[in-house]
């Protein structure tokens, strides 16, 4: 999702297919109450920049979220990056396969169209990820990574092949994040991290296969549970940090 801070109209957000939406404004005004509008892996990465362990973290790292979309929230020396025109930090529409599937951006063969939860559960269920298809599997499907994960565990073969592969692509996308920025630490988010035993490996080999050092090959990657409700620190971050000494905002 873009968006802009200081106007929070949504400027593009392929999975609901929303360009230019004042939803900051208009929820304002039904609830009465101050509205804030911001991404994912940004609020998150400045949850932790905001509510983490003071230098626990250092002053560069990334947070990577793999939900319905991929996105990656940068802080460096202490501030978080949006960007000139506020998309820094989209990864997951960075391609690695032109031939791959059609992203819900509708690009071919990006990051998010082949590691998002919606490209996971795609796999497992045998149907193409296309913009159409995807949207409808998101409104119709009951299944749930943590379905998958369950079923993996389970013995299911197709669950497995399907999250293996969710982990394949994903170290190739942290590989370009480490690559391109060169951060201290990685923390990956989402409900994939429940299955880290088993994807943790995968994710890493792809990145040594990619990564320019060997030094680089090795940047810390911290999985973070889901149950952290690590989205909901973020909020509270985003509503706390201009009223205190937080971290500068960029």
């Amino acid at each position: 999702m873009i968006r802009t801070l200081r106007t929070g109209r949504i400027l593009n957000s392929p999975q609901l297919a929303w360009r230019d939406v004042d939803v900051r404004d208009d929820l304002a005004r039904a609830t009465g109450l101050p509205v804030y509008i911001e991404n994912a892996p940004i609020a998150c990465a400045l949850s932790h920049a905001w509510l983490g362990r003071r230098g626990a973290l250092g002053g560069d790292f990334a947070y990577v979220t793999v939900s319905d979309g991929v996105g990656v929230g940068t802080v460096v020396n202490g501030q978080v990056v949006r960007g000139a025109t506020y998309t820094a930090g989209e990864f997951g529409h960075i391609p690695i396969d032109l031939r791959g599937p059609k992203c819900l951006c509708g690009a071919w063969g990006c990051l998010e169209a082949h590691t998002s939860n919606l490209a996971t559960i795609s796999r497992y269920l045998g149907r193409d990820l296309s913009p159409k298809e995807t949207r409808e599997l998101l409104r119709e499907s009951g299944i749930t990574v943590a379905d998958v994960i369950s079923h993996m565990r389970g013995g299911d073969v197709q669950a497995r092949a399907s999250l293996e592969a969710t982990a394949r692509f994903l170290g190739i996308g942290l590989g370009i994040v480490i690559n391109a920025l060169n951060p201290s630490l990685i923390i990956v988010g989402g409900e994939v991290t429940a299955a880290w035993n088993v994807l943790g490996p995968i994710v890493r080999e792809a990145i040594r296969e990619r990564a320019l050092t060997e030094v680089s090959a090795n940047t810390p990657i911290i999985p973070e549970s889901p149950d952290i409700s690590p989205r909901l620190r973020g909020g509270i971050a985003l509503v706390a940090a201009p009223l205190f000494a937080a971290p500068q905002v960029a």
